[in-house]
């Protein structure tokens, strides 16, 4: 018996194939339509039935649970909160709901919409700090306007003066600093390209998963850089 069809979801909406089941859209759509307690029935099948087929899976397991928003505690699947409290709080308000609205869309399988949530967060922060410290015209580069903004707020240099504060010598500070400010570019130049290819408000537009995923990550982290300036 198909894996979807032992887990309770409909084999009409799902592909023949057993491979890579969680990366099929889908089947991850399917899986979106059953109520929570379906969900929390199927789970246990979907898992043990991932393993099976796919030894590697089990590494993958949390992972794919928490995109999906759930996770196993104490020999239960429960459900989570789509943006954990303790990532939230390292963020601008405004960026957590948005990226709140980008991993629920991921977790449904719409890859596209949750690209366009992920890099409309970044574009909330990064236009109230122009607003808030009067950076002048927002530029219409989205990387330009990251950049901008980290270099105006001194952020790499907060980082290396919070580093040596704690007794990182200054050449090491400044290299992690240095290599923070490198990888925040080429993040945000990343997502700019990206957002162009392949965003959609709707999430009908074909989109890689695994990237619209690190797309998601990269938005928190240049998000909760700027956490308590916007």
């Amino acid at each position: 018996m198909h894996i979807a069809g032992k887990a309770g979801m409909a084999i009409g909406e799902v592909p023949a194939t057993q491979q890579n089941m969680f990366v099929d859209s889908s089947i991850r759509q399917a899986f979106a339509k059953l109520t929570t307690e379906e969900k929390l029935k199927a789970l246990p099948i979907l898992a043990e039935q991932l393993i099976a087929v796919n030894g590697g899976a089990e590494r993958e397991l949390p992972r794919l649970l928490q995109l999906h928003g759930f996770q196993y505690a104490e020999n239960r699947f429960v459900p989570i909160g789509l943006l954990d409290q303790r990532e939230a709080q390292h963020l601008p308000a405004s960026a957590a709901s948005e990226l709140a609205t980008a991993i629920s869309r991921l977790a449904d399988g719409k890859e596209s919409a949750a690209i366009t949530s992920a890099c409309g967060a970044v574009d909330l922060v990064a236009s109230s700090a122009y607003d808030k410290y009067g950076l002048g015209k927002l530029p219409n580069s989205f990387q330009t306007r990251v950049n901008v903004v980290m270099e105006k707020l001194k952020v790499y240099e907060e980082i290396k003066q919070e580093l040596t504060a704690i007794g990182i010598k200054l050449d090491d500070a400044r290299k992690i600093a240095d290599e923070m400010r490198e990888t925040i570019k080429h993040a945000a130049n990343a997502l700019e390209v990206i957002r162009r290819t392949q965003a959609d408000a709707h999430g009908t537009k074909p989109a890689y998963r695994r990237l619209s995923y690190e797309v998601v990550k990269w938005a928190l982290a240049i998000c909760g850089l700027l956490d308590g300036k916007v």
